[in-house]
């Protein structure tokens, strides 16, 4: 089962930015990720479409399971 992190911010233009990061270690919580989120805000380190992160909105692991039909 592959895992992703998806960490989701607040953009100065009103949009959102999704973010997601394969592999992420096991045992992640939110005292962990909301941090580094907030170190990605406060140091200007996102900037997408000329639009900069203003807050972290959400973080989440997803989880997927492919199963191969053929080929």
């Amino acid at each position: 089962m592959a895992k992703t992190l998806r960490m989701t911010f607040a953009m100065d233009s009103g949009k959102e930015y999704t973010m997601n990061l394969a592999s992420p270690k096991e045992g992640l919580n939110e005292a962990l990720v909301k941090p580094a989120m907030e170190s990605i805000v406060t140091k200007d380190a996102l900037l997408v479409g000329g639009a900069k992160a203003v807050s972290a909105k959400s973080a989440e692991i997803r989880e997927v399971t492919t199963t191969k039909i053929f080929g």
